[in-house]
């Protein structure tokens, strides 16, 4: 079974360690699931998440320390060889709700992926968390998060609390969605080509055009 490898990426104190084991929790109840890594800001879990009858085995890495998002190899395993921050498949970049600075962060992290790798084909999830801290007066901030992600990036956005588990599940729930719906744009042209091929072996080998004399 294939481990798809997602990294969780965040300023300090934004919630996203809580996220993640709240997570874990509802997917294995009762059961621990995660092992440090050797000597690397990171905390390592497997979860797992059953969509359209697939099920998607994760591994993900919940890092801290994070200062830049590494610009080449050398770049990379310079700071920690054992992040693998270029070589995930899917993100998650959370930040605090009533923090503008954890924003700022976020979208710094962003640029600096977009110059590092190719992300035409790498989901990204962005979570705005502790939606239960949010007062009044940052309602409009909140406004401006959700229309600069989702109509500027163009990326899916969460707005949870991990904290008090509140759309937690949702977060990966997009996140799950975003993978499969790669998965099958990957799998149309091969449908397409069997389907092609039974259509010609059902036609005797001969195209829609030619005739048997």
């Amino acid at each position: 079974m294939e481990v798809i490898r997602v990294v969780v990426i965040g300023a300090p104190q934004v919630g996203k360690s809580t996220l993640v084991k709240q997570f874990v929790q509802s997917a294995a109840p009762g059961r621990p699931a995660c092992s440090l890594s050797d000597g690397c800001p990171r905390h390592t879990y497997f979860p797992a998440v059953l969509l359209n009858s697939r099920l998607f085995a994760f591994r993900l890495h919940d890092v801290s320390g994070v200062r830049r998002f590494p610009a080449g190899a050398d770049q990379e395993w310079s700071q920690c060889r054992a992040l693998g921050l270029r070589s995930a498949a899917a993100y998650l970049l959370v930040f605090d709700l009533t923090c503008a600075d954890s924003f700022r962060y976020i979208r710094a992290i962003r640029e600096q992926m977009l110059e590092s790798r190719d992300m035409q084909r790498v989901p990204v999830i962005v979570v705005g968390n502790k939606r239960d801290r949010v007062a009044a007066r940052d309602t409009r901030d909140c406004r401006d998060f959700s229309a600069t992600v989702r109509k500027q990036w163009k990326w899916p956005y969460v707005e949870c609390s991990a904290k008090f588990n509140y759309r937690v599940l949702q977060v990966f729930r997009e996140l799950t969605m975003a993978l499969d719906a790669l998965r099958q744009e990957e799998l149309a042209p091969a449908t397409e080509t069997s389907a092609a091929a039974a259509r010609s072996a059902a036609d005797g080998g001969l195209c829609g055009h030619c005739a048997i004399q």
